[in-house]
């Protein structure tokens, strides 16, 4: 269901034959954005616009550019011919605003956000417009944890925090915001790419359409064509409840910490067995809770959120919504909220069951296509 149309906020377009160079945070819609875009590449052509490659983000070719291993794979090391497919199918349109996102771009040195640029620009030929989308430090913390349950992390969502908000100033969750090269997040792609060039889009729950609507202006495209195709099953990347984290976190302890298994083993079984079944194949109940943040967490994420706003204004880019939602104060949960529950029901176990099965027998994890030999 498409949600109901707001006023409309005036964002201009970048102009015909530039690349809109989507660098994330993660967990701040990138999936929303990359499902669409895949799925209507014939109608965003004939819109003037080229999301080029086959998958539904451009992981691999950013990788290259941006110096970032490839951790799902055997051998992470970037190949420069990710890069250069990409390339070929933007120069052979180039006449067409194009859209690369990836949303762990976010996370490479001022060497590899100049590095990233410069070749979307062909050497400074085409213009490159670089869009960062921001939420709650609140919200999004404990967001990022559940997100890295699915990769293996064995830390407590309090001893991940603790270690995290250790610095309100450089946040560790994500590594967006490291200062590895001495820069901040905004002053390390304004050094890239000049601060006129980037827009930062700040979600707020008031604002459900301001994502896609704004991605839609600044592509010159029709309004609510990037709508028509909302994401569904596993490709909606719904968060996990708080239950569902818990089951989780004590399969990651007990398979990554004491029987050491392989990453590999993990993304098979795991990430793509239990997480993507449950995701897909039912919705949470009430009871199971909803991830927050434990009360003491509550003034370091406000001060991370203020540090970074003050960052954002202090670079003078472009912003779609209010830097204020970045500090703004969230509901929390008190330490028995935060305890593992003692049953989960019955349903919820079973489906984590025949995802695992489903995938140690050939099978996708929703037992519809047989996976590649």
């Amino acid at each position: 269901m498409i949600p109901a149309p707001m006023a409309a906020e005036t964002v201009d377009p970048v102009p015909p034959g530039a690349r809109l160079l989507h660098i994330g945070l993660p967990k701040t819609g990138s999936t929303a954005l990359q499902y669409a875009a895949s799925r209507l590449k014939k109608r965003l052509r004939n819109e003037g616009v080229i999301y080029p490659g086959r998958g539904e983000n451009h992981h691999k070719a950013t990788s290259w550019l941006a110096g970032l291993r490839v951790g799902y794979l055997s051998d992470p090391t970037p190949q420069e011919q990710w890069w250069l497919n990409l390339k070929q199918e933007l120069d052979r349109h180039e006449a067409r605003r194009g859209l690369v996102s990836f949303e762990m771009i976010c996370t490479t040195n001022l060497d590899g956000a100049r590095r990233t640029v410069d070749a979307l620009g062909d050497g400074g030929r085409v213009p490159v417009h670089v869009t960062l989308v921001l939420r709650n430090f609140g919200t999004f913390v404990p967001s990022y944890w559940q997100e890295s349950l699915k990769r293996g992390n064995t830390e407590s969502l309090d001893t991940y925090l603790r270690r995290v908000l250790k610095d309100p100033a450089t946040v560790e969750a994500s590594g967006a915001f490291h200062r590895r090269d001495g820069y901040g997040l905004l002053e390390r792609w304004s050094a890239a790419v000049g601060p006129e060039n980037i827009t930062v889009i700040v979600l707020e729950k008031d604002r459900p359409t301001r994502l896609l609507d704004t991605f839609e202006s600044m592509l010159a495209l029709p309004a609510g064509i990037l709508h028509s195709e909302p994401p569904v099953g596993t490709g909606a990347n719904r968060s996990m409840s708080a239950a569902e984290a818990a089951l989780v976190h004590r399969l990651n302890q007990q398979v990554i910490g004491e029987w050491q298994a392989s990453s590999r083993e993990h993304r098979n079984l795991v990430h793509h067995g239990v997480v993507h079944r449950l995701l897909s194949s039912r919705e949470p109940e009430a009871s199971e809770g909803k991830l927050r943040i434990p009360v003491w967490a509550a003034e370091s994420c406000v001060e991370a959120g203020r540090i970074l706003a003050d960052s954002v204004r202090s670079t003078g880019v472009r912003v779609v919504g209010d830097l204020a939602e970045l500090e703004r104060p969230v509901p929390t949960a008190d330490s028995a909220a935060l305890a593992d529950p003692d049953v989960v029901p019955f349903d919820f176990a079973v489906q984590a069951l025949l995802g695992m099965f489903a995938r140690s027998t050939g099978w996708s994890a929703d037992h519809t296509t047989p996976l590649k030999q």
